[in-house]
């Protein structure tokens, strides 16, 4: 079957301030002139930690490396409608995907996909194949792959050590932890038990109170920013 070739958009200006200033308008009106659009800005409201976040980083760090797990294999519109918005709007980047649907990545690889990692994120080995074939170092990961709790919590618990310092580390979809199709994905070391929120409240404890101060200490977590059903992730510096 012929693959025809998308277009790379055209870059956004990235020396405006309004990456510093206006960073969910930028983002907001970025996805939705592209099509299709991705849901980070329809059925969710992900442009709030995108913009108050990823682009500041960028314009303060454009040649940065960046892991997004999902390419939208699944998604009724079809896979690559969030790496469209990485490209126009970081265009200097180092853009990877990762995505378990190895036989969609194939079939699209020559649309808008350069850098694509494949397999299960719930899977350890996976996981360190993943930081061998991409060098890891990233600026920035991205965790939108298939929501299940442990697959979650694998991926951070492997990608978040490969975090550069000042880096971000977002999880999106958290809102359905408690539905028991997205528990049923365990493993020896993650229980159905598990829930990610639970866990990040956890981390949460240690940054704010007092009798958990050394804990803090040693900790590489500088905050942990929550919105409506996401959260992003800090580390130190």
């Amino acid at each position: 079957e012929e693959v025809t070739t998308t277009p790379t958009p055209a870059a956004v200006d990235i020396s405006n301030i309004d990456f510093l200033t206006k960073g969910e308008d930028v983002f907001s009106s970025t996805a939705k002139s592209l099509s299709p659009v991705t849901d980070k800005v329809t059925t969710h409201s992900y442009q709030i930690m995108y913009g108050r976040f990823l682009l500041p980083y960028y314009q303060q760090n454009p040649s940065m490396k960046m892991l997004e797990i999902g390419l939208g294999c699944n998604m009724n519109y079809g896979p690559g409608a969030s790496v469209a918005v990485w490209k126009k709007l970081f265009p200097e980047a180092e853009l990877w995907e990762a995505e378990f649907d190895a036989e969609c990545v194939e079939k699209h690889r020559n649309e808008t996909i350069y850098n694509v990692l494949t397999g299960d994120q719930g899977d350890d080995a996976v996981l360190d194949s993943w930081v061998q074939l991409s060098g890891g170092n990233f600026d920035v990961v991205i965790d939108d792959g298939g929501h299940q709790n442990c697959q979650i919590w694998h991926s951070f618990l492997k990608l978040w050590p490969t975090v550069k310092p000042g880096g971000l580390y977002f999880i999106e979809d958290l809102q359905v932890g408690r539905w028991p199709q997205y528990r049923k994905a365990t493993t020896d070391k993650c229980s159905e038990d598990l829930i990610v929120m639970d866990k990040l409240k956890e981390y949460m404890d240690v940054l704010i109170h007092a009798d958990q101060k050394q804990e803090f200490a040693e900790s590489n977590i500088e905050f942990i920013f929550c919105q409506h059903e996401a959260c992003v992730l800090g580390k130190k510096k």
